[in-house]
């Protein structure tokens, strides 16, 4: 089993756990000891970094073709020499045997999972012996990418009487970065030694010139796969340098750009710092100015700067860069804007000015997505962020005006500029916040409720996991056997009917045969009696009920296995009295109660499409029912005490439309089976109770009368669409076992589905006088509650399903629900939002609708619940909480729906 991984909502602790073997003294001066106990104001500070992604937009992919005498890989891959040396060992051929084809992919800036699937397909394609292409789903990305490291700055420092710093005693903790490429370790051509690259030292010694320091790196063991990320430890030791030079600013009352440049003794650097300044309008304070906007919106201004010192330490310098954020705050939601970045770069020689700009831009949208909106989660065992909405990044309408002040030297040399403008990011970000609340932010990402938290003098809010119980189900049990067993004595033994040559097709009359295949559609024969993947009426789908499992028959004239041997006498029987040819008792799953009502011609035409089918032989699994009910005689009793036989008739009083709807309902459409709630031993309620909902296949069927949650009462024009379509503008999509249902229904004519909707809609109740205006209502009042990026919940909607949910936006497939509308979101229990959560849409009633894909390996059930508590607050604000909803996650995913 994996190990367990420490608790990393608390990415400090983590950090600081971890035992430091080596620790590197990479600067020291003067007496930073001494010079802290003897300044005017002691100033420690801790700062934090959390676990970030590459997210790569496209998931990693690759191809290889593995021959005997060598083998060629077409991989994204950043590193095609060291790649090839790790085909090379895995496949045991010499380097040379190896070619590598690189390809332009989806940009990582770092390491995401180009190596391993290149790994893995060369081993899948050495073993098929032919070309093989591997190609992550998002999910696979996300979860198996090396993350970038978190990482661990502490500053031991002070401020003297004349403002100047006392001492800057720094240590940066850094776990390390040596991801090696999966399918080395999984095969053992590598140990799973977990080697530590010193790589904690980037940009570890700050610029300025302090007159009592000390730097110190610790190098630690990982906890999680990592590998090097844009800025590497270079970016987080930037945020930690240039924060704290700003908090010595405000200590000191000075500007924080002048307190810079008194300390900066590079006249290259302090030219750069001069010039961005200048062109961002920089304005000089002493205190944070919190300039009101309007409302409770404020503007700040931020500065940072950083020489980027790469490599193996003591490295070497690649650009100068400096940052002027202006930022905007609302301090009710806590929401930061980034308004404008003016970026100032010394690259040197510049060969491609534009190029640079490019780089420079890109710089900005990345690292601005990851200080304002990134952080890896995780559980005790694996990576939770498994798609966009568990992980956000920028977006378009966030994206900051970028101006770009590129320094002239065609006398120097040229420098690196490929990420110096990443790394003063977080920190000019963060002293911009500063500028505009007074309230300083030391652990990125600034999310609103990390922001809030800050501004309200509280500890940022951690995850809430709730409590797990045991789930438990409350079934019938032996003391019921007593009476099913008392009705069975008081009735005769049926017999079997005596198997018959299967008809000739041909003796039936092509139109009962037609008008059969419709009457199978209404019945929804081929859904119950279809296993996944199987034929048609083949039988075999698993049917999971209070009781136990049972599988459908096989419906096919099989003489064998299924009812080829079935006399007409035999099959009325059976659909009506629920008893087999062979004189077993069928269990009330397969729906004789509501069979029996249907009219003798109906039954033949059944009977004759039925037999005219191709015959299948195949038997299905059998049945795992539990006591009592395992002993099918039983059921004699049963059909006693609730099978009512005999054909329907008329309704005196009613309408023949009103009346054909109710054949139709109560008979073939057994439309109680699923919407009627059923008593301890299985029966339907009658009375009240009738079509005022029940459970089928895992799903709840909610009521069809007035006891509805639907925010609107159904209408017999919305239940038409929605038996019609699949989609009911007030109500939603249909899902779950509906959506087969809607699918047989398309072949009735439209006589018989406005039947049926005029017969449901009497038990609705009154319908809505103008339910346009209250579906308007509903959904201002839902556009007007909770702001989704106040919530984790609500992060995951924005990322996950705003494109399609959201009620602002463009239709993109098929239809577009509206979630304060919709009857799940609204109901009394949270099952069947979750299930359509994990399971999707896979299959929608109507191909115009456009399918929903599952989240099941999206989310873990923390997340699941997080998203449903949001979506119910959100979208339902006047309902009550539900409670429990990481058990009920837990529940129903431990128990998936056929």
């Amino acid at each position: 089993t994996a190990p367990t991984l420490p608790d990393l909502d608390n990415v400090e602790n983590a950090l600081r756990r971890i035992p430091v073997e080596n620790r590197r003294t990479l600067h020291e001066r003067g007496d930073p000891d001494a010079a802290r106990a003897d300044a005017a104001q002691t100033l420690d500070r801790t700062y934090v970094w959390p676990y970030q992604m590459h997210a790569s937009i496209g998931p990693s992919c690759a191809v290889a073709d593995v021959r005997e005498d060598g083998a060629i890989v077409w991989a994204g891959t950043q590193n095609p020499y060291p790649l090839r040396m790790d085909i090379a060992l895995l496949l045991g051929l010499p380097e040379e045997a190896v070619e590598i084809v690189r390809f332009e992919a989806a940009g990582c800036y770092g390491r995401n999972c180009a190596d391993d699937v290149a790994a893995d397909a060369a081993l899948l394609s050495r073993a098929v012996g032919r070309p093989v292409r591997v190609q992550l789903t998002r999910e696979q990305e996300h979860a198996w990418e090396p993350k970038g490291a978190a990482q661990l700055m502490q500053v031991k420092g002070g401020i003297n009487a004349d403002g100047t710093p006392a001492a800057y005693d720094f240590n940066t903790r850094y776990p390390s970065n040596a991801a090696v490429t999966l399918a080395l370790l999984l095969t053992g051509r590598v140990p799973a030694d977990n080697p530590v690259f010193e790589m904690g030292d980037r940009t570890a010694i700050p610029p300025y010139a302090y007159d009592h320091m000390r730097v110190t790196v610790d190098d630690v063991a990982p906890i999680v796969r990592a590998a090097w990320l844009r800025g590497v430890s270079a970016l987080p030791n930037s945020f930690a340098h240039e924060s704290y030079i700003d908090e010595l600013a405000a200590a000191a009352g000075v500007d924080p750009v002048d307190y810079r440049l008194r300390h900066l003794h590079d006249d290259r650097a302090a030219e750069l710092v001069k010039a961005t300044a200048a062109r961002a309008g920089w304005e000089k304070r002493t205190a944070p100015r919190m300039e009101v906007v309007e409302g409770d919106v404020v503007r700040g201004q931020g500065f940072a700067y950083a020489l980027y010192v790469h490599s193996k330490f003591p490295g070497y310098g690649a650009a100068w860069s400096a940052w002027v954020a202006d930022v905007e705050v609302n301090k009710r939601t806590g929401d930061v804007a980034v308004k404008r970045v003016v970026v100032g770069q010394d690259s040197g020689l510049m060969i491609n000015p534009a190029g640079i700009e490019h780089q420079i831009h890109g710089n900005v949208i990345q690292s601005t997505s990851r200080a304002l909106k990134e952080q890896v989660t995780f559980d005790d065992k694996a990576v939770t962020s498994r798609e966009w909405g568990a992980y956000p990044i920028l977006t378009f309408p966030e994206v900051p005006v970028i101006n770009v002040v590129l320094m002239p030297r065609p006398d120097d040399p040229p420098l690196g500029s490929g990420e110096s403008a990443s790394v003063p990011s977080a920190a000019a970000i963060a002293n911009a916040i500063f500028d505009a609340t007074g309230v300083r932010l030391r652990e990125p990402p600034f999310t609103p409720d990390r922001v809030r938290a800050a501004l309200s003098g509280e500890a940022a809010p951690k995850p809430v996991k709730e409590k797990r119980r045991r789930s438990w189900w409350t079934m019938a049990g032996a003391a019921l056997a007593g009476a099913l067993g008392m009705a069975t004595l008081a009735l005769p033994i049926r017999g079997a009917f005596v198997p018959i040559a299967p008809p000739d097709p041909a003796s039936f009359s092509a139109e009962m045969i037609a008008r059969g295949k419709i009457l199978a559609a209404l019945g929804d024969c081929a859904v119950c009696h279809t296993a996944e993947g199987g034929i048609a009426n083949a039988g075999g789908r698993a049917l999971h009920t209070p009781f136990g499992t049972i599988h459908s028959t096989n419906l096919t004239p099989d003489a064998e296995t299924g009812i080829g041997a079935w006399s007409y006498a035999a099959f009325e029987r059976a659909m009506r009295e629920g008893i087999s040819r062979d004189g077993r008792h069928l269990y009330p799953a397969f729906p004789y109660t509501a069979f029996t009502r249907i009219s003798d011609a109906d039954m033949q035409a059944l009977y004759a499409f039925l037999m005219s089918q191709a015959p299948v032989k195949a038997t299905p699994p059998e049945n795992r029912m539990t006591f009592p009910f395992n002993i099918r005689p039983l059921m004699a009793g049963w059909n006693l005490l609730f099978l009512t036989p005999g054909q329907l008739q008329a309704q005196a009083g009613q309408s023949p439309q009103w009346n054909r709807g109710r054949y139709l309902v109560e008979g073939l459409g057994h439309c109680g089976a699923c919407h009627t709630p059923r008593n301890l031993l299985g029966a339907e309620k009658g009375g009240a109770a009738y079509l005022a909902g029940g459970v089928a296949d895992g799903w709840e069927a909610p009521a069809l009368t007035a006891l509805s949650r639907a925010p609107i009462p159904w209408s017999e024009d919305e239940l038409y669409t929605y038996l019609r379509t699949g989609f009911s503008r007030f109500h939603g999509t249909a899902a779950g076992p509906m959506a087969p249902v809607v699918q047989e229904l398309a072949h009735l004519p439209d006589a018989d589905i406005r039947a049926m909707a005029v017969y449901l809609a009497s038990f609705a109740g009154p319908a809505s006088a103008d339910a346009a205006a209250v579906a308007a209502t509903l959904e201002a009042k839902a556009e007007a509650s909770l702001r989704p990026m106040d919530s984790v919940g609500g992060r995951l909607f924005e990322g996950a399903c705003a494109a399609c949910h959201a009620p602002d936006g463009p239709t993109l497939f098929g239809a577009r629900p509206s979630l304060a509308l919709n009857t799940n979101v609204h109901a009394a229990q949270p099952d069947n939002l979750i299930r359509v959560i994990l399971e999707g849409i896979p299959a929608p009633a109507a191909p115009a609708l456009g399918d929903m894909p599952a989240f099941r390996d999206s989310f873990d059930d923390a997340q699941v619940a997080d998203l449903v508590r949001y979506m119910r607050g959100k979208f339902a604000p006047g309902a009550p909480a539900w409670n429990g909803l990481e058990q009920t996650v837990a529940r129903l995913r431990a128990t998936p729906t056929p």
